[in-house]
């Protein structure tokens, strides 16, 4: 009885040392693939992909693990052998050596081939006779060594990028844990992968683009930049652009500071004009579009963006404008001709009237129309100087509301029955400097144009206040210079205009008036005050939505 217990005791302590082996080795096995795991994951961050960094993660599965290994990679719907790692360095040459005479049988009935067909893991626990019959190349196998093996696909977004194969010569069986693992391995792979064809295509796409790519901090150090950048910048390579600081590319350095507040308010700006100081010195006209990156407390990191060359672009509407002007001039040239050949003709006539001695009908006398066509002659002559901006103005520090409401009963006059007359003056505007008499006909024929344009009646309303033009209404008026400023609005609801007449508004003779019913000069003698007197003029219209003209003038002391 005392044997058979102790027989017992025997058997149970015998079954207990193999659980707990088998269980140390299992542990063991777990803390050996999580170490190679973490080696693997480090190998990939430093690789992005690469194929030295698929490589050395198959040599860190060699021999702990696997005693070969082999990847296979998916390219254009071709399958190539990307690395094969073996324990014994001459098997793996003679395995290479096979698989570059060996081409890859896509439709193989077991193997990688089934793995990226179906997408799913392939196990062989113990190599036999049935599964070395179903294998494409069994001999090279063979000689290899192939006790069990494990297949398990490469997947990125569902897609089979690959296959990962690794294999021990002996019997010595995976199971599925084992197949987990590989699987987590390949998932991890695969990340890399496609991580790495992304980074690829993002350089490509960064570099070989026709705009001026560019990374850089908030401080001005250059962190990346393409060819196109470091050429129009006036750099013969990238790297000689690298080293250069980007507060050199800037003449004025308000500028870039004014661009870095609009990123970190905006956190992009788009078509930025701006005129940047190559390496040589030669400024380059561009138009700048980026992004800035922040941290989590919103601290600007980095900028990322591009440069558009306006070089061409300027010198083409240097053109343009320089085509408008000669046009401009010769449509002056015109007007100015139409008109004195009508006043010349009236004077003309009335000298050889009193040479002859001879009268006009209806009792008027030559000298009274002599007299009042060279006075038209004089007001045509002020008119073309305001448009020109020859005019010496008589400037002098007043309220422009008590200049309106001084010239109330005339703008009154000028209008009919049928047109209400409204002024709404804020009464916290600033003084402005500016001369009065000619701004007054500036209002004047802004009003006459408004009340034209209303035969049928309508409201004419007449608007004071303040305006600040900041850095952003550079943006949109790229010539304005930030300041303090008075306006004043003269907006009718009569029919407005079309895109083409608000665009040759401001243009001299020009006029939407029946022939004879307007000189053409109203907006543009208006337009010339207002700029010689340091501001800004704006029109806007809309056919059957009325017409708004805004004036800007800086306030005083500014």
């Amino acid at each position: 009885m005392l044997i058979a217990v102790l027989v017992l005791v025997a058997v149970a302590a015998s079954v207990t040392a193999v659980v707990i082996e088998r269980s140390r080795r299992r542990q063991a096995r777990a803390i050996a693939q999580w170490t190679v795991r973490a080696r693997i994951g480090r190998a990939l961050a430093e690789g992005v992909g690469s194929p030295d960094a698929i490589r050395s993660v198959l040599r860190l599965l060699v021999p702990e693990h696997a005693d070969w290994c082999i990847l296979h990679l998916v390219d254009n719907q071709q399958v190539r052998r990307a690395a094969i790692v073996h324990v014994d360095p001459a098997a793996e040459r003679r395995m290479q050596d096979a698989f570059e005479r060996t081409p890859f049988v896509t439709d193989a009935a077991a193997g990688p081939a089934k793995v990226i067909r179906t997408g799913l893991p392939y196990l062989i626990p113990n190599f036999g006779p049935d599964e070395q019959a179903q294998q494409p190349d069994p001999t090279m196998l063979i000689d290899a060594g192939l006790g069990c093996c494990v297949s398990v696909p490469l997947k990125a977004r569902q897609d089979v990028l690959g296959v990962l194969t690794f294999a021990r010569r002996t019997p010595y069986s995976y199971n599925d844990d084992d197949v987990v693992w590989a699987e987590d391995l390949a998932y991890r792979i695969a990340l890399s992968i496609e991580n790495g064809r992304l980074f690829t295509e993002a350089r490509e796409l960064f570099e070989q683009t026709v705009s001026a790519n560019f990374v850089s901090t908030p401080e001005g150090r250059l962190l990346a930049c393409n060819q196109t950048f470091a050429s129009l910048m006036g750099c013969d390579s990238i790297d000689e652009a690298l080293a250069m600081s980007t507060t050199r590319f800037y003449g004025n350095p308000h500028e870039r500071e004014a661009l870095l507040a609009q990123v970190g308010a905006r956190k992009r700006v788009v078509g930025y004009e701006s005129m940047l100081r190559r390496r040589n010195g030669e400024l380059a006209p561009v138009a700048l579009s980026a992004v800035g990156m922040f941290d989590e407390n919103g601290t600007l990191l980095k900028i990322s963006g591009y440069l558009v060359d306006r070089t061409a672009q300027r010198n083409h509407d240097e053109q343009v404008r320089q085509t408008q002007r000669l046009e401009a001039v010769g449509q002056l040239a015109g007007g100015i001709a139409h008109d004195f050949n009508n006043l010349l003709t009236v004077i003309v006539g009335c000298i050889d009237l009193l040479r002859d001695g001879g009268s006009l009908p209806e009792g008027r006398q030559p000298l009274d129309e002599l007299e009042k066509a060279t006075r038209r002659a004089a007001s045509l002559t002020q008119q073309l100087l305001a448009f020109s901006r020859r005019q010496v103005l008589q400037p002098r520090v007043l309220d422009l509301n008590e200049l309106l409401r001084a010239a109330q009963p005339t703008l009154r006059r000028l209008s009919p029955s049928n047109v209400v007359v409204v002024l709404d003056l804020n009464p916290g505007i600033s003084r402005v400097r500016i001369d009065q008499d000619q701004f007054e006909r500036a209002i004047v024929n802004l009003v006459v144009n408004a009340v034209e344009a209303m035969p049928a009646g309508g409201t004419l309303t007449v608007t004071t206040g303040n305006t600040e033009l900041t850095d952003e209404d550079i943006a949109r008026y790229p010539y304005i210079v930030p300041g303090r400023y008075v306006s004043v609005e003269v907006r009718d609801s009569g029919a407005g205009m079309d895109g083409v007449a608000q665009a040759r508004a401001f243009e001299p003779f020009f006029t939407t008036k029946p022939l004879g019913k307007g000189t053409g000069l109203g907006l543009s003698t208006v337009y010339g005050v207002v700029k010689q007197s340091g501001g800004y003029v704006w029109l806007t219209s809309a056919p059957h939505a009325g017409t708004t003209v805004k004036i800007c003038v800086p306030a005083a002391g500014d």
